[in-house]
């Protein structure tokens, strides 16, 4: 008997198999030409316990080509004779008759079983239990072909492919990000309702020297008036929406329900960051925000429109602008220039406040500076902020990656320009008021097979001072 006999058997079974009117009534068929097909390769020279070993593990190097690469099953290689270099026909690593050592004849059986498994059993489906079989066996290949084993090229076709599986890795790769921690830096405030009124006392009265009575009809003192100032806060909502393959879901080799939840809630922190940072309230923009895709988080389509979260309120950077002398130009930054952007807060700079930075700001112009403390000289009982990478005249230093190093030497986004900036910001002075938190749904469509996954947040970015208040102040230009 031999491999063309379990061949033969192996497309009767077939035959079988694809007859679905006969599936049930040939089943004994079945079941007795794979126990003859099992005899017939047990009794081959591809079982290791009846296999006689002919070589050393040394041998195998005979399987390597010029290339580095196995060859796995008969073809051609190139051969040095007295009459020089010749092309010929050689059997492959699996193929072969020979059985050099125990590791080899391992390997010839599993992928003989697995061919069998797929030719009898699965067809063109996939064998991950053989599959895995098969590289845990290949990862303990012997010395001398080790190194051609890890760099073979196991997808090309004829030297693996049929064989060795891609490795699949169980988990959704992401790649880096800094984190988003300019959320934390501000108090929550909890509202009731969607629009929240909070009066507030701009200034008091002024005291005047106090007169004395000279007369029956005394002056009367002077009057102060103490200046009153109310601020509307009205939370507005933001939404993200996936539509997934039901499918996709059932099928996907990780569990993408949960990836995706997560996903989905980045995407409304990072917009949040974004509109701290980046907002403009106003009709239009201040910045060209239908062409900012902030490190290419945002995409390129649909930018700019009414519903962009860079419109959700006035961020940092705008409300600087807006403000009386509060930006600098701090090109060519040093300690001086630091205290002079510091100092356009006036009195609001003796508050609690925090220098917000980009990555290439931190690096570029913040390290050198001998003012600057890194948290390794902080000591064990100092108290830092999340996201704290150190501190610079007594501030806490955070960074942000929706501080661009795009924007134009004015500090604006034009769509040319390679300069970035730095925020100083009272922190008593802005808040986050929120009306709902984060909440993600989802829902099949039994009409389209879909699943939609919605998140939803209510909330806005504001400050309760009076709109000339000095409370942050932008450096540009860096």
């Amino acid at each position: 008997m031999s491999m063309d006999a379990v061949k033969q058997i192996m497309g009767e079974l077939r035959t079988l198999r694809t007859n679905q009117d006969e599936k049930v009534a040939g089943i004994e068929k079945q079941v007795n030409a794979i126990k003859e097909a099992q005899r017939i390769m047990e009794e081959s020279v591809y079982r290791a316990d009846s296999s006689e070993i002919t070589g050393t593990d040394d041998q195998l190097k005979k399987f390597v080509g010029e290339d580095g690469s196995i060859r796995w099953t008969t073809g051609k290689t190139r051969v040095k004779t007295a009459a020089g270099v010749t092309t010929v026909t050689e059997s492959g690593l699996l193929d072969t008759d020979e059985n050099l050592s125990n590791w080899h004849v391992e390997m010839k059986r599993l992928a003989n079983d697995r061919m069998m498994i797929k030719s009898m059993l699965v067809g063109d489906k996939s064998t991950p239990k053989m599959d895995l079989a098969i590289a845990r066996h290949l990862a303990v290949a012997p010395r001398s072909i080790a190194a051609q084993i890890s760099k073979a090229n196991y997808d090309g076709s004829g030297v693996g492919a049929e064989l060795i599986p891609d490795q699949f890795l169980a988990q959704l790769h992401m790649e880096y990000q800094v984190p988003t921690v300019v959320r934390s830096l501000f108090n929550e405030v909890q509202m009731t309702s969607n629009t929240m009124l909070a009066p507030r006392i701009d200034r008091g009265g002024r005291p005047y020297i106090k007169g004395t009575v000279t007369s029956d009809n005394p002056a009367l003192y002077p009057v102060s008036t103490v200046s009153m100032g109310q601020a509307q806060i009205t939370a507005k909502g933001l939404a993200t929406r996936y539509i997934l393959d039901e499918e996709l879901i059932e099928d996907s080799a990780v569990l993408l329900l949960p990836a995706m939840q997560r996903m989905i809630a980045k995407d409304m922190r990072d917009a949040l960051e974004d509109a701290i940072i980046n907002g403009d309230a106003t009709a239009t923009h201040q910045d060209d925000i239908a062409n900012w895709d902030i490190r290419g988080r945002w995409g390129s389509a649909s930018l700019g429109g009414s519903n962009d979260h860079r419109r959700l309120f006035t961020g940092l950077r705008a409300a600087a602008f807006d403000k009386t002398d509060c930006t600098l130009d701090v090109s060519g930054l040093d300690s001086s220039l630091m205290l002079e952007l510091i100092s356009k807060l006036g009195e609001y700079a003796a508050s609690d406040k925090v220098l917000i930075v980009s990555p290439e700001a931190l690096y570029q112009n913040l390290m050198g500076l001998d003012q600057l403390i890194t948290l390794d000289k902080f000591g064990p009982q100092a108290t830092i902020l999340t996201g704290q990478l150190g501190s610079i005249f007594g501030m806490p230093v955070v960074m942000s990656r929706f501080m661009s190093d795009d924007l134009a030497a004015t500090g604006k986004y034009t769509g040319s320009g390679s300069t970035t900036g730095m925020l100083v910001v009272s922190r008593e002075s802005w808040n986050i008021f929120a009306r709902c938190g984060i909440q993600i749904q989802q829902e099949q469509d039994i009409t389209s097979g879909a699943y939609n996954m919605v998140a939803t947040e209510r909330l806005t970015f504001d400050s309760l001072d009076a709109a000339a208040v000095k409370n942050v102040a932008f450096g540009f230009n860096l």
